[in-house]
């Protein structure tokens, strides 16, 4: 009796490929939709952080330090505030450069919607807005859960007393992680 050769069949390995084909054609939606929300919330996060920093810096040198969005690329302490900007500059009130960060690297495609173009932090963590104010982060590429969509927006709330935090405006009144 002929001793059969180890290996696969090309029906076997056929199979296989087809098989995998169909999960990666059924997986692939999903898995865009995972990139745009981690792309909306790696933008949100950013903005968080240079807010956290501007404040820090601030309350650090018992000075005034500014948060700026801006669309000008490299942001500088002297580039004009945008409220749509996805570009972001920490300066201290004389005008020195603490930190930049350019939002078009991890957050292409996301849209950036804020109250407000720059916000100033004092020596007391404070901000100068006389409202609390908010900066609503979306997809270019798709809606929102909120309307039917499939990505996750985005929020950052900034209380007058210098509060900031990340929310989901899906979440139910109540929740923690939602916005109300």
């Amino acid at each position: 009796m002929p001793r059969r050769a180890a290996g696969f069949s090309l029906i076997e390995m056929m199979t296989v490929i087809t098989i995998f084909a169909i999960l990666i054609v059924l997986g692939a939606p999903a898995f865009a939709s995972w990139m745009t929300n981690q792309r909306v919330r790696t933008m949100a996060e950013s903005i968080q952080n240079g807010m956290r920093l501007a404040q820090s810096v601030a309350a650090q040198r018992n000075t005034t330090a500014t948060f700026i969005l801006t669309n000008t690329s490299p942001p500088t302490c002297s580039s004009t505030p945008a409220a749509t900007g996805r570009n972001w500059v920490v300066c201290t009130n004389s005008s020195t450069q603490v930190q930049a960060a350019i939002g078009d690297a991890g957050g292409k495609g996301i849209n950036v919607a804020s109250d407000f173009a720059s916000v100033g932090f004092n020596g007391l963590g404070r901000t100068t807005l006389t409202n609390n104010s908010q900066i609503q982060l979306t997809s270019a590429s798709g809606a929102c859960e909120s309307t039917g969509g499939s990505v996750r927006c985005l929020n950052i709330l900034l209380s007058t007393g210098g509060k900031i935090r990340m929310c989901d405006p899906q979440r139910a009144a109540g929740d923690p992680l939602g916005c109300s």
